[in-house]
């Protein structure tokens, strides 16, 4: 007869493959058998919300029983972000990750959240309390720069988000095809937040290429140049081309180097010629 350990295992395995039905008929035979297990209910509302349906009220009563336990505090906070409650959400994670920092993932689920509700600064500063000695660090700041200028307007962007995105890509050491890849997202904002006309960006002015501001107390770049161009339509658009092209020899699917070249064309600089 199998244990029930071997069944809630199965389960477990039957809910990541999405097969629920299978799952619950074990979790039935479980609880059939001990009479009343906590890990039954875990695993029922683990196959709510992976069915997309409401497992709030279920994680709670586990809570209930484990009130110290991380896992049941950063699975109310899933649950609560799944049905829209953001700032219950942020609280459990804010709970999780502020307890125990061994659990990165709580990192990642407030700045989730803290952007859902609008909150870019504390999006990011949630990614930037990832320690540089995690082995997520790199993913954490990727997601600050992204959380900075992405799904926004143009005249929605802050040109000292866009300094900053492009100060932070520059501490990175990412691969190439990743780097190229933010580049050119920062640079795409970087030209329409100068095409917007927003404060604090200026087309004529002229810094040093090797200026560089820490990321580390929060600084923005220098006001005339972003990933070492002049805040020009011309440098960026330059920038975007070389950007486009190189993306397009590292791809090696065919159609998305010609949709890269295609991009590249439709941003090179219009000349005399």
């Amino acid at each position: 007869m199998t244990s029930p350990e071997v069944s809630l295992r199965l389960a477990r395995a039957y809910i990541e493959q999405a097969d629920t039905g299978r799952a619950e008929a074990l979790l039935d035979d479980v609880a059939a058998a001990t009479g009343g297990d906590w890990r039954v209910d875990w695993y029922r509302a683990v196959a709510d919300l992976a069915g997309g349906r409401p497992a709030s009220a279920a994680f709670d009563a586990i809570y209930g029983l484990l009130p110290g336990e991380p896992a049941p505090k950063l699975a109310l906070a899933l649950a609560a972000e799944l049905e829209r409650d953001l700032p219950r959400a942020a609280r459990y994670y804010e709970m999780v990750w502020t307890t125990d920092q061994s659990y990165v993932t709580a990192a990642f689920g407030l700045a989730r959240v803290r952007l859902a509700m609008g909150d870019r600064p504390a999006a990011t500063a949630a990614l930037d309390s990832v320690p540089a000695s995690s082995v997520h660090y790199t993913r954490a700041q990727i997601a600050a720069i992204t959380a900075r200028i992405r799904g926004r307007a143009a005249g929605d962007l802050n040109p000292a988000d866009v300094r900053e995105a492009g100060s932070r890509l520059e501490a990175l050491g990412l691969d190439a095809e990743r780097r190229e890849r933010l580049e050119a997202e920062v640079l795409e904002a970087a030209l329409a937040t100068l095409r917007s006309g927003a404060n604090g960006v200026s087309k004529t002015s002229r810094v040093s290429r090797t200026s560089r501001v820490s990321t580390a107390n929060g600084g923005a770049g220098p006001a005339g140049q972003i990933l070492g161009l002049q805040l020009t339509e011309r440098q960026l658009r330059i920038g975007l081309e070389r950007t486009y092209r190189a993306l397009a020899h590292l791809t090696e699917n065919a159609s998305d180097r010609i949709a890269l070249v295609d991009r590249a064309n439709s941003v090179r600089p219009r000349t005399l010629l």
